[in-house]
Parts: structure tokens; sequence; C-alpha cells
């Protein structure tokens, strides 16, 4: 009897204990069900925080790829027409055009020049716009043969017969060559006004890649000098291979001489076409080396770790000659620029603040002491860095608020590293520009101007109060950076950790 009781008495303590198990169980579970809620509402709210916007941005929108001319026969069978394509008679009568055309309408950007078949046998320029050959003063309806033409020569012509509203505001895009492989490939993005158009051949030469730029048209008088530089046949070869967005501002208002750097920037980022953009400014000339480098070695690495990376700015490091050298050659290979660098002859850009963080003297131009060269090291994001950088097209536009020279780099790095961006600098790639005061001047004297006017974006104060309001209190923490990056903390690191962080 006492064995029963005593087995009965352990039957019970397992049931109580398998109920308390179970009931352990489902308190578990609960609480698990309840932590992934909550982590899923705070990465939602995460989220949401991440595509909030700053105040007073325009909304960009790319134009279309090509201008273009549309004809039409009598019958309303109408047929539309791209550039810089050869077109025979065959063309013109399967499109049932041919001695037969009713009305041609003509994009802006594109020039048409059709041959009339009469006693003259004349080739007739058209307007752009619409003409109906039936009313137009030279009978165009006997159509033989078209020659239709697009370069970036014709669109700053064209411009410039709309140049008499001093107030209206105009942007207009030539398109160049395309990348066949957009999902893969980089443009180099970059704006300025009509004095840095020769020195950009430089940048054009050394980059093998799309480059899409904005230049800005400072004052009227600015259509006539690009004009003239583009009438030069090599100029214009050069140059029609670019995507290239043509502003002219209101010209009635004061405005129009601060540089509207930023949203120059913006306007080129969004004519590009590509996954990935390197911004950079036009007095900075790219290691022959840096296009294919970025195209053979980082975006398949960026793209085989697709999922597992965390957003990332991958850095160039950028020197500067002395302009006591000025009439040294660009550096083509890091051998080359390391040589300059001992000699005293070549030096990291503003060393301080702006692109000391970069760490470059330190450690980029250090050869490696371990085995292998590592695609990139992570430094730690400073205030006041102005990195230029390789993005997925998808990071934060430049705030358009800031004008001239003064935060428009510094506050995009900024909001980067909030989004907790991480920064990983580039080796064996660089960018050089010689010291010389007079490529350092600002349109119209926008830099001196800015400088008087203390009310305008060109400072941090009411920029950051709004940053703290979107991303939270410590928006200068370096919230993306890796405790194991080099530089954290004082950006310093003794020379044997150097692989440590590397890519």
């Amino acid at each position: 009897m006492d064995n029963i009781t005593r087995r009965t008495r352990r039957i019970g303590l397992r049931t109580r204990s398998r109920r308390i198990n179970q009931l352990q169980g489902l308190l578990l579970a609960a609480a698990t069900l309840t932590l992934i809620y909550l982590l899923f509402s705070t990465k939602t709210t995460t989220t949401k925080k991440k595509q909030a916007t700053l105040n007073d941005q325009p909304v960009y929108e790319r134009h279309n790829m090509s201008c273009s001319a549309t004809f039409c026969n009598p019958s309303n069978r109408c047929s539309t027409w791209l550039p810089n394509q050869p077109y025979g008679w065959a063309d013109l009568s399967h499109s049932g055009i041919f001695r037969d055309l009713a009305t041609v309408h003509v994009e802006l950007g594109c020039e048409l020049s059709i041959k009339i078949e009469n006693e003259a046998s004349e080739w007739v320029k058209m307007p752009v716009g619409e003409t109906n050959c039936v009313e137009h003063k030279i009978d165009c309806r006997d159509l033989v043969a078209v020659d239709l033409k697009a370069n970036i020569f014709i669109l700053a012509s064209q411009l410039k017969e709309r140049m008499n509203d001093k107030e209206e505001e105009i942007s207009l895009v030539h398109y160049g060559k395309e990348s066949v492989n957009k999902d893969i490939d980089v443009t180099l993005i970059s704006q300025f006004s009509v004095n840095r158009l020769k020195s950009f051949i430089q940048v054009i030469e050394a980059w093998q890649g799309p480059i899409s730029i904005a230049i800005y048209l400072t004052q009227p008088d600015d259509i006539d000098e690009l004009i003239q530089f583009l009438k030069i046949p090599k100029n214009l070869e050069i140059y029609s291979a670019l995507t290239i967005t043509l502003v002219k501002p209101n010209y009635g208002h004061q405005e129009h001489l601060a540089y509207p750097i930023n949203h120059l920037r913006n306007i080129a980022i969004t004519e590009s076409s590509t996954e990935f953009i390197f911004v950079t400014d036009a007095d900075f000339v790219p290691s022959s080396n840096l296009y294919t480098f970025i195209r053979s070695r980082l975006v398949p690495y960026v793209i085989y770790q697709s999922g597992k990376l965390q957003p990332t700015a991958w850095v160039i490091p950028c020197f500067a000659i002395h302009e006591a050298y000025a009439q040294l050659p660009i550096p083509n290979t890091y051998n080359e620029l390391r040589k300059l660098v001992g000699q005293g002859v070549a030096y990291i850009t503003d060393p301080g603040a702006g692109h000391g963080p970069t760490l470059a003297t330190e450690i980029a131009m250090v050869r490696p002491l371990l085995m292998g060269n590592p695609l990139a090291y992570e430094v730690c994001y400073e205030s006041q860095w102005e990195p230029y950088y390789v993005l997925h097209r998808s990071a934060p536009l430049y705030d358009v608020r800031f004008r001239n020279q003064g935060g428009d780099k510094q506050s995009h790095a900024l909001q980067l590293n909030a989004e907790k961006y991480r920064f990983m600098v580039l080796r064996e790639v660089f960018m050089v520009h010689k010291d010389h005061q007079s490529t350092m001047s600002w349109p119209a004297g926008g830099f001196e101007k800015s400088q008087k006017a203390v009310k305008q974006w060109n400072y941090f104060e009411e920029f950051m109060n709004e940053i703290r309001m979107i991303y939270g209190r410590n928006p200068r923490w370096p919230h993306g950076c890796s405790a194991v990056a080099i530089g954290w903390q004082e950006q310093r690191r003794d020379i044997l950790g150097l692989a440590a962080g590397a890519v």
C-alpha cells in the first residue's frame, strides 16, 4: 500500500512538473513573441525614421532619355525618329512619309534638316516645335531625305535663343553615352561653371566610365563662352560623350550669385542611370585605375555581400600637389604618389578635419604588412569631415540649402553617419588636384558674398536642429562604426594593427 501511495505521489509530482514546464514554455513563448513584436515595431519605426526627408528639398525627376522628331503623313500615320542615326529613303517609305509629309514635330535638343524634292532640291532646317508642311512657307511635303542630329553644341545654341527671358529658370539635358551594364556600373558625378570646362577634360580622360555633370550658367554671357568652347571639334567630341545638364537660373534674383552646389549635384545624380555613383568636384583628377578598380573589385564585392553589408560609403583618399610643382604631371599610380608625398611635393588635402579622418598618409600610403592588399579599411566618422565617396544611388541626396562653400559636403557625410553608414577607405586608388589660387575662386565672387550672408544655409545651426529632430540627440556620434575600425576614438592605431577592420 505504501508503495502504491509513493508511486501515486511520484506520478502527481511528475504531472505537476509537466504542467509547470508547459506553463513555463507558454510564458517563454509569449515573452519571445512580445520581444519579436517589440523588435519589429522598433525596426518599423526606425525604417520610417530613415524615410523622413529634410525640409525644403525639391523633387527630382529624370528627363526623357533623348530628343526626337515625329513625322506624320496626311493619313495621320506617325513615326518617331531618334538622332544621330543613318536614315535612307527606304526608312521614309516604310514609315509612309516619303514625298508625303504632312506635319513634323522637333523636340528641343534635336536639329532637323530635311531634303525636299523640288527644282532646287534643297535642304531645309526645321524649327523646334511643330510645323505643318501644307501651311509652312516652304512646301515640305515632298520629303526625300532626313538628317537628325543631337549634341551638346546644338542644345547650348538652342538655349541661347531662350536667354532673353532673364527670370525664366531652365534646365536642359544632353544624354551622352549610356552604360550597357547599369546594375554593375558607376557614374562620376560633378558640377561646375564655364570656367572649369577646360580643366575638367583631365577628369574625363582619367575616367573610363559614364559621367554626369551639371553646368551652371552664372551670368547670361556664360552661354556664349560655352558655345565658343564647344565650337572646337575636339572639345565637342569629348563633351558629347557625357550626360550634361545646362542650368540657367533666374537672373532677376540676387540668389543666383550664390552657387547652388548641392542642387547641381542632385541634378547630375538624378540624370545618371547607374546603380552606383561617385560624387566629386571638378578640380580633382581621379587616379587612372579608379574606375576599373571600382568596376572589377568594389562593385563585385558589394554585390556578393548583398544583404550582409550595412550601408557603406566607400571613401576615396584625396591629395594635393603644391603650387610650386604645378608643372608636374598628375601621378598615375600609388607608387608615383608615394614618392611625391615622401618628397613633400604632394600632401593630403585639408589634413585637419576636412580629410584628416581618411588617414590617407598614415594608412592608405603604407604598404600592407600582412599577406595581400585588402580592399579597404574602416574609419570612424568625425565632425566636419568632407570625404568623397562611392555610394549606391539609393543614398540620401544633398541638402540644397547649402550654397557656395561651407557645409555642402559636411552636411551630407553627417546625414550618412546618422543613417548608420560605415565609412570604408579604398586602398590603391586616389584623387589629386593641383594648388592654384584661381581654381579655388567661386563664380561671380559667390564665396565672398556667402560669408556675409549669415542667415543663409552656410553653417550648421538650423541644419543640426533638424537632424536631431529626425535622428535623435547625438547625430555626430559614429553610429555605423564598428569597434574594430581603424581610428576608433582618436583615429590613430599602432601600425601593427593596420589589417584590423579591413575587408
